[in-house]
């Protein structure tokens, strides 16, 4: 018995190396590298969206000469430029979202399972986009390496659950637990809203250059629908986050008086 024992423990050793190393390649520091990352590019990203629009959509509309495009490759950057700055007070507004909503975890058990099945799905997207390269898919491959970059964002959460203001403390009750763990997701999402901002931004410029090169009616519309979702998304995530945590207010609230009785 001692000899399976004693191999149990090395295998587990091994494996808790392994989840150590996981730690390492996902700590704060390189997540707030990333996130530093996307408000350099943020402005930059901004700025060329605006000219892409005027250009791919005087292209578009000399080749198809309908009449709403000439007002929107005219007017669409201003409109963009103006959602952007109402939009700029909302980066404030999610992490300070973050800061006041505190949850609670009776242990991290969940959230290192839920970080090394991230970072595994992360792993396996990176290689099927680097697949989709070789196959010709250059939608596959950028979708396919945004979602294992979101994967592996989310992982470092998880890892690190202060980020998320989530307390690991043995007075958390289950039903408290269940409360983290249904909005870690939301908590995620309003963390990393300028990455994904960012993220989609770029994405539609990715869309509005190529269609200048294609002249296709897909890809202007496809850019739009992207840059107009970055713009906006601090705004969506934050007016869903306020909605959503009014019901768990509501149960915390519950939890709070059962626990007084």
């Amino acid at each position: 018995m001692n000899f399976f024992d004693k191999t149990l423990r090395s295998i587990n050793n091994i494996f808790s190396k392994f989840i150590n190393f996981l730690k390492k390649i996902t700590k704060i520091e390189i997540i707030r590298k990333l996130e530093n990352f996307s408000e350099k590019i943020h402005s930059s990203a901004l700025m060329i969206s605006s000219v892409a629009i005027v250009i791919s959509g005087l292209i578009i509309y000399s080749k198809t000469s309908l009449e709403w495009l000439l007002p929107l490759s005219i007017f669409g950057p201003i409109l963009i430029l103006f959602i952007a700055y109402l939009a700029n007070n909302f980066h404030d507004a999610c992490s300070d979202l973050i800061k006041s909503n505190t949850t609670s975890l009776g242990n991290n058990a969940i959230l290192e399972l839920g970080a090394v099945v991230s970072l595994v799905l992360a792993f396996a997207l990176f290689v099927g986009g680097l697949f989709a390269i070789f196959n010709g898919s250059l939608k596959g491959t950028i979708y396919s390496l945004l979602a294992s970059l979101l994967l592996f964002i989310n992982a470092g959460t998880q890892f690190n659950p202060s980020l998320l203001n989530i307390e690991i403390t043995k007075k958390s009750s289950s039903g408290e637990d269940f409360i983290a763990i249904f909005s870690l997701n939301l908590k995620s999402a309003v963390f990393f809203e300028k990455i994904i901002s960012t993220i989609l931004i770029v994405l539609g410029n990715v869309y509005l250059i190529a269609n200048v090169f294609t002249e296709n009616m897909e890809f202007f519309m496809s850019g739009i629908t992207f840059l107009s979702l970055g713009i906006a998304f601090p705004i969506i995530v934050y007016i869903f986050f306020t909605i959503f945590w009014f019901f768990n207010s509501l149960l915390l609230a519950v939890l709070s008086l059962a626990r007084k009785k």
